[in-house]
């Protein structure tokens, strides 16, 4: 009987499928694939121009936008020349995604010099755009669906590759309410990784 478990909790778990930046031309910015019938670079081009053509088809100037095909389900959000789009399995919850997809929207709106979303800025910040996928989902698994996390995270790591990255907001920059919220953040964080308690001090 604990196979049925098993599998009960991996369905409830919510997954991402993939995500994918590509430009209005269907050229790939950036992506992360989490699924194994999409595992060759053929496979995925083709996904790539299939969610391009659906986008451009339904482009409306909502927020987000929802698309059902071949048992996906993808959400996506347009830039000036880029689309950002989250898939999940069918039966995955687009809420979910959606989710997702404007925590990515919104940390790359911060990250990014100018706050802006187009194809020049992602491939010349390439390094920010790719930290910022790997700290919203990681083998398909969401693990923040918070923008100024995912911003402070990523802020965490360029912080430890380079030692002075143009662009990144240095604390003394920052209000004092920034550096205050990122602060409480990272002590919250910490609290919680250790399990609210420091063991074994020596």
């Amino acid at each position: 009987g604990q196979g049925n478990a098993m599998s009960a909790a991996i369905v409830a778990e919510p997954n991402v499928s993939s995500i994918v930046i590509i430009d209005s031309q269907g050229e790939r910015i950036a992506a992360r694939y989490f699924t194994d019938d999409l595992k060759t670079l053929h496979a995925q081009q083709q996904f790539e121009k299939s969610l391009l053509s659906k986008a451009l088809k339904c482009s409306s100037q909502s927020e987000s936008d929802i698309l059902l095909f071949d048992g996906h389900v993808a959400v996506f959000r347009e830039g000036k020349d880029v689309y950002l789009f989250v898939t999940g399995d069918q039966n995955e919850n687009e809420i979910i995604l959606v989710e997702v997809l404007n925590a990515l929207f919104n940390a790359y709106a911060s990250l990014l010099p100018g706050g802006s979303l187009d194809r020049h800025t992602m491939l010349e910040k390439l390094d920010i755009v790719l930290l910022a996928l790997d700290e919203i989902v990681d083998s398909g698994v969401i693990l923040e669906i918070e923008p100024s996390a995912i911003v402070n995270r990523v802020g965490m790591r360029g912080a430890d590759a380079a030692p002075a990255p143009a662009g990144m907001m240095p604390l003394q920059a920052q209000t004092p309410q920034q550096a205050l919220l990122s602060l409480k953040e990272q002590m919250t964080r910490a609290f919680k990784s250790t399990g609210g308690g420091f063991s074994g001090s020596g």
